[in-house]
């Protein structure tokens, strides 16, 4: 590892650690003075380190204890990554004029800075701001996903004859006869590592399917073993044919069959399970903005991770979420987090301005003009 990557991880990792404990001394420090940051809901914002300070100050008034654990991390040249989950306690000022509601908040971002000489130059925050707005109250929330009753049942058998030892999990869910556990819970500060488990229902018995175990603390920086190349090759594949061809033909060569998707970038988050669950996942995207593609894209990767900056566009001929189709043209960013495994691909994270969706198909939405 050279002298470059170790400086460049060092100034992120005194970066997120400068949120944690309120040390906006350390941000000067580790950011040049023209400092630009990227934002979902401020856009971009060239007003050197003293935005992200004022920012952030403005965050921890609201939730003061609120922190970012760093699981994943990845260097490339100049560039660097991490998934990076927030979490807190909405018990403090008001904030943006929604008053306090004493609940916790959990959401997850992607990030991406650029560095020079050591020092952060710019970041692009990959969140999606309607998950913090939901659970600050500020929006209403959409239905989640309901488990039948045999999913239901297939997570009780698993409690009672693979969790004899009462082990806590971050998430446990069912898809059909599939159980997903993830474990340990990722918002307790001595974590150091996450792992993920796929049993498989079959008679009334469960069989384990699928086993992965990485380290959170210190950052998993991606299996070595792994050829970054041809991992930057698998996401290309799926942003060319998927994302870009709406060919789900192409998933089975590309996906594992036990991929996973996180659609808020939670570590243990999992809403989507398996190649038919990624096509779900696209086809409600699709089924909104048929012409859905993507103008741009960035990339960095490093070993079994690749990480995208995005840029989709779409006309709204469909349903999106409780809003109507407006026929308008949707132009929206997003970063994701990509791992790969056996040569396919086995998790996304995926961050979307969902709240720049809602504005272009309706802008009054957030103009104070709109009642939800």
């Amino acid at each position: 590892m050279n002298d470059k990557i170790e400086l460049n991880k060092a100034a992120a990792s005194r970066l997120i650690e400068a949120f944690n404990t309120d040390n906006w001394g350390a941000v000067r420090e580790v950011t040049v003075s023209n400092y630009v940051l990227h934002h979902p809901l401020g856009g971009t914002i060239s007003a050197g380190p003293e935005a992200l300070i004022t920012e952030w100050k403005g965050f921890k008034a609201s939730l003061p204890d609120s922190w970012h654990p760093i699981p994943i991390m990845i260097t490339e040249g100049d560039y660097l990554a991490v998934n990076l989950p927030t979490y807190g306690q909405f018990d403090g000022v008001p904030h943006k004029g929604v008053k306090p509601t004493g609940k916790w908040l959990e959401y997850g971002m992607v990030n991406i800075v650029r560095l020079e000489d050591g020092k952060i130059a710019e970041s692009w925050f990959g969140m999606d701001p309607v998950a913090e707005m939901q659970q600050m109250g500020m929006v209403p929330t959409f239905p989640s996903r309901k488990l039948k009753r045999n999913e239901k049942a297939n997570i009780k058998l698993f409690q009672k004859t693979i969790n004899v030892n009462n082990i806590k999990f971050d998430n446990l869910t069912a898809f059909g006869d599939v159980v997903v556990a993830l474990s340990p819970p990722q918002y307790e500060e001595d974590t150091t590592t996450r792992k993920t488990e796929i049993y498989h229902v079959k008679n009334g018995s469960l069989a384990l399917v699928y086993s992965h175990e990485h380290t959170v603390n210190p950052p998993y920086n991606g299996n070595p073993s792994n050829d970054t190349e041809l991992s930057r090759t698998k996401v290309k594949r799926f942003f060319e044919e998927v994302l870009i061809g709406h060919d789900l033909n192409v998933l089975e060569d590309i996906a594992s069959s036990n991929i996973l998707i996180h659609p808020t970038a939670m570590p243990c988050e999992a809403s989507y399970h398996g190649i038919n669950g990624v096509g779900t996942w696209l086809n409600e995207q699709w089924k909104a903005f048929p012409d859905l593609t993507i103008t741009e894209s960035f990339m960095i990767a490093q070993n079994d991770i690749v990480v995208a900056r995005w840029t989709a566009r779409g006309t709204s001929k469909g349903k999106f979420l409780m809003l109507k189709p407006s026929g308008k043209v949707v132009e929206y960013t997003g970063i994701s987090m990509y791992r790969i495994e056996n040569g396919k691909i086995v998790e996304i994270w995926e961050t979307r301005n969902t709240y720049a969706i809602m504005r272009h198909i309706n802008p009054k939405i957030g103009s104070g003009a709109h009642k939800h």
